[in-house]
């Protein structure tokens, strides 16, 4: 869906710098005016989602304009774009109730991203508006974690993150699989900037230099990636990592995380300040093996009770059975998610993630079900466990956790 725009400048050189400003696919510039009455009739004729006009110190008929379209098309964003911004300017746009206003953006991209996330921002809070919601101020940090690489953790952090933000949530994803994070491949985004760059920056307390490293997706998940290089992990520490988490988590309902297979300090530290860990496993030998192993770290760590147990790809064709995971790694079955290798990989190579692009699928119907859990703050999934395990499995697992 693409988000429809409206450009209004008196000045024929602005509107030619807003148009080079907005080359973005998901953006389309669907009317331009000088202002006044014949904007207003052009607003009346094509409806756009948002109007972007310049401002400059004193332009009281911009102001007027905005004004109007506040007051009687609320459905209508408005942003505002100064050359330079006082506080009389600020005053002034506040004044009539415009909170969103910018100064020129250095690229285009910046300013494409910055459309995109008032766009989601607005449409969300109006939604709000005319919804009778339950609302909790309880931001969630969700860790996605899986104690071998290929067992699905990206796509389904990703998948995650994209359906709870279409559930009126404001979501970050951040990729911390920092030498070979692929949350940008997923998403088919292509980051300006990285957590890499992001470190070297003084961030703290102020989430707007944090969200100006970040990429807007268009589904609304403002997205932090992975390094573009391995050799930059080594900058990342688990102090920042720390920091950056609970500065997040103050303005996000949802912070997802995204892990390497691998137990480091940052993963830990990830794993330690989170609401919920998503563990997920599956139904092969060395990957039980792996899991039984990782899960009794985390006991001696006392995470364990954040846990939330997923076999990905719970088909059963050997002789591990479903039934016996819970009782090899001594933990309840949260969930289970169905193998669908065409869906996956589809959805990986058109980086569309599939609970947009197949939502009818069984295994984006089993990402919508975790989402409502999450969001309904429901702790366990019904799941029919068949009683019983092989001598054989016992041997090689070892005995259940006490």
């Amino acid at each position: 869906m693409k988000i429809n725009v409206m450009l209004v400048s008196k000045q024929e050189r602005n509107l030619t710098a807003m148009r080079q400003l907005i080359i973005d696919d998901e953006i389309a510039v669907v009317g331009e005016s000088e202002g006044g009455a014949t904007a207003l009739d052009k607003i009346e004729n094509i409806s756009p989602d948002i109007i972007i006009m310049t401002l400059s110190a004193g332009d009281t008929d911009v102001l007027n304009l905005a004004e109007r379209v506040i007051l009687y098309r609320p459905m209508i964003h408005v942003v505002l774009l100064t050359e330079y911004m006082d506080i009389n300017i600020l005053q002034s746009a506040m004044k009539i109730g415009v909170h969103n206003i910018i100064e020129y953006p250095k690229n285009a991209k910046d300013f494409s991203d910055y459309v995109k996330s008032v766009y989601h921002n607005e449409t969300a809070r109006i939604k709000a508006l005319n919804q009778k919601q339950n609302l909790s101020w309880m931001s969630r940090v969700i860790t996605v974690f899986g104690a071998k690489g290929g067992l699905g953790k990206t796509t389904i952090a990703c998948n995650l993150a994209v359906k709870l933000a279409a559930n009126n949530k404001k979501v970050a994803l951040i990729d911390l699989d920092l030498q070979f994070g692929d949350t940008h491949i997923f998403l088919d985004i292509d980051p300006k900037d990285t957590i890499a760059e992001l470190m070297n920056e003084s961030f703290a307390a102020n989430i707007d230099v944090v969200r100006s490293f970040m990429t807007v997706h268009s589904s609304g998940i403002h997205v932090l990636c992975a390094p573009k290089s391995p050799e930059y992990a080594e900058m990342i520490s688990a102090e920042k990592i720390h920091t950056l988490i609970s500065l997040m988590r103050a303005y996000y309902d949802y912070v997802i995380i995204d892990t390497s297979p691998f137990f480091n300090e940052v993963t830990m530290n990830a794993i330690e300040s989170s609401s919920n860990v998503l563990f997920v496993t599956g139904l092969d030998i060395s990957i039980l093996k792996n899991s039984k192993l990782s899960l009794s770290l985390l006991n001696s760590l006392q995470q364990t009770d954040k846990v939330r147990l997923i076999i990905n790809r719970a088909v059963e064709m050997s002789s591990i059975k479903i039934s016996d995971v819970q009782e090899i790694l001594g933990y309840p079955i949260w969930a289970k998610l169905p193998s669908d290798y065409k869906v996956a990989v589809t959805s990986l190579n058109r980086g569309i993630p599939f609970v947009l692009s197949d939502p009818n699928s069984k295994i984006a119907q089993s990402i919508d079900s975790i989402a409502n859990i999450l969001l309904n703050g429901e702790e366990s999934v019904a799941v029919g466990l068949d009683k019983g395990i092989s001598h054989k499995k016992r041997k090689l697992f070892g005995s259940k956790r006490k």
